[in-house]
């Protein structure tokens, strides 16, 4: 590095010392800086090799250093983090722009079931990008440049070991509540899309008291971690300017054996809820569609509700455009009689797909309601939805860029939900 000649001691230091500072921001920083949306504002958040090693955020031109998460748990690296104003017009680490809460957002990127299953008999290839193509993905999505990305749920399912059988699909692979296997599932893969828009995370199945939940509070929560896992954490309500997210936590709730006290506490905490034109944020459908595997030809596909959906047909929560959900591993967009919302279903991020479903599924009887009309994909990718005067236009884009299904969604009134399929 060479200065001129004219340059003052001081300029020269403060030159090498901001070069220094930002080789080695970046060199200690294991992930992009990312910004997430939570009920109370933004915060930015980035993993880290030593709790040494947080940067520091220039927020319209104050520098901020930021704090690390606490506590950290064992075998997770630790995470720094600060919150942004909502009044905060730039902000960057080591140089480099930090992309904002969009302040009404009209281009959106949803996702899902997005890791490599590893569970016993059931191996995923994760060296095959075409068979774990979560990077393709998240790459595609992060090159269409959304104001906000929005993942429904399951982040990690590398879970057992891999089999010595399996080796070439999985050999040696990271396991378990661990920041190797986060990175693996999710961070690495992810990492494009991390730096390009804000997100809103939603908890999953695999991120349940009985799985991965230190590492879904602890890096993924937008609010403070205690240390502790809750079953049936609050919902929260994201507000960005007219656009509204209810993120609500399904991660305890089962589509077998439904329980009543679970059933009850989802009750209390959808009335709690007071919201306008918002999306439903949950990992599990209220209403989705799913094959048995290996399901005969011609069998109609069941329906999958929770203790959310009881509490929900008992006491239907008001205010809802859209439910967005996850878990089973397709695309589904579902239109209903009633009154209901339309259900999409973004289980499509990565994880082994599930069965197909028939080609026609318009006019099944779901819990009451006729499916009014459906569409359904069995490929990898992403939903993007855009803001028309309308509602909004939803394309699904696989890994090839190709879109595959698009479709108009209509705002709806108090009573009715409109959806055109193209």
């Amino acid at each position: 590095m060479s200065f001129p000649m004219t340059s003052t001691p001081a300029v020269i230091c403060g030159i090498v010392f901001a070069a220094l500072a930002a080789g080695s921001a970046r060199a200690q920083m294991l992930t992009p800086v990312w910004i997430e949306a939570g009920a109370t504002g933004a915060v930015a958040r980035v993993v880290v090799t030593a709790a040494a090693d947080c940067p520091s955020v220039t927020l319209d031109g104050t520098v901020k250093l930021m704090a690390v998460r606490l506590p950290v748990p064992a075998g997770l690296r630790p995470a720094c983090e600060l919150a942004i104003p909502a009044s905060t017009q730039t902000a960057s680490v080591a140089g480099k722009p930090l992309a904002l809460p969009h302040p009404d957002p009209s281009r959106v990127v949803v996702i899902g079931d997005t890791g490599c299953r590893i569970k016993g008999t059931a191996i995923q290839d994760c060296n095959d990008p075409a068979l774990w193509p979560f990077h393709s993905v998240a790459t595609g999505a992060a090159k269409s440049k959304p104001d906000l990305v929005v993942h429904v749920g399951d982040y990690l399912y590398r879970e057992d070991p891999c089999p010595a059988e399996s080796a070439a699909f999985c050999g040696g692979t990271p396991v378990g509540d661990t920041w190797a296997a986060w990175d693996a599932d999710f961070f690495t893969p992810a990492r494009d899309l991390l730096a390009a828009a804000p997100w809103a995370f939603t908890r999953g199945n695999h991120e349940s008291c009985a799985r991965s939940w230190r590492g879904w509070f602890y890096y993924l929560d937008p609010r403070p971690f205690g240390g502790e896992c809750d079953g049936f954490s609050a919902p929260y309500v994201v507000k960005l300017g007219r656009f509204q997210l209810v993120i609500f936590d399904s991660s305890s709730a089962t589509e077998k054996d439904l329980n009543l006290d679970s059933q009850a506490i989802y009750a209390g905490q959808l009335a709690g809820l007071n919201v306008e034109h918002a999306w439903f944020v949950e990992h599990h459908p209220l209403w989705g569609l799913k094959l048995a595997a290996k399901a005969e030809p011609g069998t109609l596909p069941s329906e999958s509700p929770t203790e959310v959906t009881e509490a929900w047909e008992k006491a239907p929560l008001t205010g809802i455009d859209l439910i967005v959900s996850g878990h089973t591993h397709l695309f589904e967009l579902l239109s209903f009689d009633q009154g209901r919302p339309t259900q999409l279903v973004a289980g499509d991020g990565g994880t082994e797909m599930a069965m197909p479903l028939p080609a026609k599924i318009a006019g099944l009887k779901l819990r009451g309601a006729t499916l009014k009309s459906g569409q359904d994909a069995h490929e990898f990718g992403y939903t993007a939805l855009t803001r028309t005067d309308s509602g909004w236009s939803l394309a699904l884009t696989n890994i090839a860029g190709k879109i595959l299904r698009t479709a108009e969604i209509a705002a709806p009134s108090a009573k009715t939900t409109a959806l055109k399929s193209n």
